[in-house]
């Protein structure tokens, strides 16, 4: 299943010796500096925040709006929460659940924004279109892919946007909006590139396969499995990708391609991993359950929802996690795997949940509505 490309060994190296040296504010240079600039936190989807918890929930606003908000929330420098809903829309919302602004496309925004340094704000949306927002929200530029855009985009420490597209191709454009390459796949792009500090590009498609692309468009290694792959990579500080497919496994795969270790869950994974301080890794399945890893494969817990998890986890400062599930709950777990609280929405959520710097969770649910959840201990309401 494994397919090698010329530079493999080059890059091989690189992804060894570069994690070690790199000045991991360059890494990031390019997304804004705030508590979460983009979905999973940051290129490599750690998931991972270095801000507090909340240890007892209590709702500090709901906004709604007119659609299911399976989007995933970032913030921007100032504090604002921007996030997508099935109506269409892309909102602008204040620390305080007032709307700045709402940007209307032609189709549902399922996509989670990512946000430059300079404001800008980058989602796509199923019209097709990449668009780059000014942080007032007015255009800066769009970008017409040939299919619906619902893959979050991520943003490389030159400035390189990279998204998925339904039109089967992974599409790197200039920050100007100008398309530098695509790779094609055989089929449809959910999953959302995550970038490693030598720049390698790591990306699912549902064509079954696990793409490693150089930062020049060119492919270095790709893995096949046995059905969709939908969840976005995750990579580790050694260099190792951890990714769910709907075969139904989750994969550790090292930097050259070849599988670490495998765990197989029964049902479908469409949730993305998350990685903790100890290199623990989290993730949801279709068969109703959280797991919690060791970086080399030992399971350490497992949690069982009331329903499917495609939420991906997150985790605060204290190595809490929180994730969502479609039994309409939101789970805060500590790192043994001990239930800390939950908490109901009116509806499933695949929203993954965002961490302010005060430890508010934004997190949007299938009811319409985004959520933000303080800590009722701090007056936090």
């Amino acid at each position: 299943m494994l397919k090698k490309y010329p530079m493999f060994f080059t890059s091989l190296i690189l992804a060894f010796i570069l994690p070690s040296i790199f000045n991991t504010t360059s890494v990031f240079a390019q997304l804004a500096d705030s508590p979460w600039p983009m979905f999973r936190h940051d290129i490599q989807h750690t998931g991972r925040s270095p801000y507090p918890s909340v240890q007892k929930p209590a709702v500090k606003w709901i906004f709604q709006t007119n659609g299911p908000v399976t989007s995933s929330p970032a913030i921007g420098e100032d504090g604002t929460i921007y996030f997508g809903s099935q109506d269409k829309k892309l909102y602008a919302i204040t620390r305080n659940g007032e709307l700045k602004w709402a940007f209307e496309t032609q189709g549902e925004v399922e996509s989670s924004p990512a946000i430059k340094k300079d404001g800008a704000v980058f989602f796509g949306s199923w019209d097709n279109y990449l668009y780059a927002l000014n942080s007032d929200g007015s255009v800066r530029w769009k970008y017409k892919s040939e299919g619906g855009i619902i893959s979050s985009p991520a943003i490389a420490a030159d400035g390189t946007i990279y998204v998925g597209s339904w039109d089967k191709k992974l599409h790197a454009i200039t920050q100007d909006g100008k398309l530098k390459w695509t790779q094609k796949t055989a089929d449809h792009i959910v999953s959302s590139p995550a970038i490693a500090p030598d720049g390698m590009v790591y990306f699912g498609s549902g064509d079954y396969y696990l793409f490693a692309m150089k930062p020049d468009g060119k492919a270095v290694w790709s893995f096949g499995t046995r059905y969709l792959l939908d969840a976005s990579p995750l990579i580790a500080p050694n260099g190792n990708i951890y990714i769910g497919s709907e075969d139904a496994k989750f994969y550790a795969f090292r930097p050259d391609g070849h599988v670490a270790w495998t765990f197989d869950t029964i049902y479908d994974i469409d949730s993305s991993a998350a990685m903790d301080t100890n290199g623990n890794i989290y993730f949801g399945s279709g068969n109703n359950s959280i797991y919690a890893f060791t970086s080399d494969g030992k399971l350490k817990w497992s949690f069982e929802t009331g329903a499917s998890v495609s939420s991906s986890p997150v985790i605060g400062a204290d190595n809490t996690i929180y994730v969502g599930s479609r039994d309409k709950k939101l789970y805060a777990f500590d790192s043994d795997g001990n239930l800390k609280w939950a908490f109901e929405t009116g509806d499933a959520i695949e929203s993954s949940p965002a961490i302010d710097a005060d430890g508010t969770i934004y997190i949007g649910s299938n009811d319409g509505k985004l959520y933000a959840i303080g800590d009722a201990n701090s007056g936090n309401k």
